[in-house]
């Protein structure tokens, strides 16, 4: 009999544990359930001694041919209070998670977090994320594989809530990529996400910033979008003398048809 389960059979028979109490210690051990005869023996004995005096237990050290967390028999009783499967325990010990706290365990049990997602996160890179990221990622069904995307493509300055909006939003790394390209850099995810929902292009943006608009807000590109001005259109008006018009104004003159080469010539004209 190993030392784990005689531990398990003592703290039965000094009334410290009940017999399903042991049991589910024993289980979590990865061993099996108590014979009848280990069950009675550790009632008798339980009976025999009256009132016990434990010393405190230490940690149980992980056998060496074993993979184990190394848990007190008081951590056990946590585990088993909070109805921490075994199952889960060796899922997370298969998927290499062998540095995590008691109460990180419970946490993830709780949230019904899978070790193997867990594991592909790390193999994403997030190493340093907190269980309570980690939980939010799993309700949001963020893709591991999304998030190895988006490190591939140079983008490793998230937080986790920009992690979480990008892939709800169903943003390409390539289009957070060309917004930054297209000299966006400054732009929170809110407006990210906005010129994503109304499909702004960033070839659009870019166009537009070498037409000569370099200060527009989202709304300002958003509303030149939707009434399909042409960066080529704003660049003509430029040419002609007429930089510094309002959105509106060139909205305006676009829907008026007015040709940039007849306000040039009208330019040329009044001079």
């Amino acid at each position: 009999m190993n030392e784990e389960r005689t531990m398990v059979l003592e703290m039965l028979a000094a009334g410290k544990i009940t017999i399903e109490q042991a049991n589910q210690l024993i289980e979590v051990l990865g061993e099996p359930s108590l014979s009848t005869a280990e069950q009675w023996a550790g009632q008798r004995q339980h009976e025999e001694r009256g009132t016990p005096h434990l010393e405190p237990l230490e940690p149980i050290e992980p056998l060496g041919h074993r993979r184990r967390t190394n848990f007190t028999f008081d951590q056990m009783i946590e585990l088993s209070e909070h109805e921490v499967d075994p199952s889960y325990l060796r899922s997370l010990r298969d998927a290499g998670l062998t540095d995590l706290t008691v109460d990180e365990i419970i946490e993830l049990s709780e949230h019904e977090v899978d070790p193997s997602y867990f594991a592909k996160l790390r193999e994403a890179g997030l190493h340093d994320l907190s269980v309570d990221q980690i939980i939010e990622l799993s309700e949001h069904e963020v893709d591991p594989s999304y998030l190895i995307k988006l490190r591939e493509a140079g983008i490793t300055d998230l937080t986790v809530d920009q992690l979480v909006e990008l892939s709800e939003h169903d943003i390409k790394p390539g289009y957070l990529i060309k917004v930054r390209q297209a000299g966006l850099t400054d732009l929170d995810f809110d407006a990210i996400v906005e010129l994503s929902e109304h499909d702004i292009k960033p070839s659009y943006i870019s166009r537009l910033r070498e037409a000569g608009l370099y200060n527009l807000s989202v709304e300002e590109v958003i509303e030149l979008n939707e009434h399909d001005i042409k960066p080529s259109y704003v660049k003509a008006l430029h040419d002609a003398g007429m930089e510094d018009l309002t959105v509106d104004q060139l909205i305006e003159l676009s829907e008026r048809e007015v040709d940039p080469s007849y306000l040039k010539a009208l330019q040329g004209g009044a001079n």
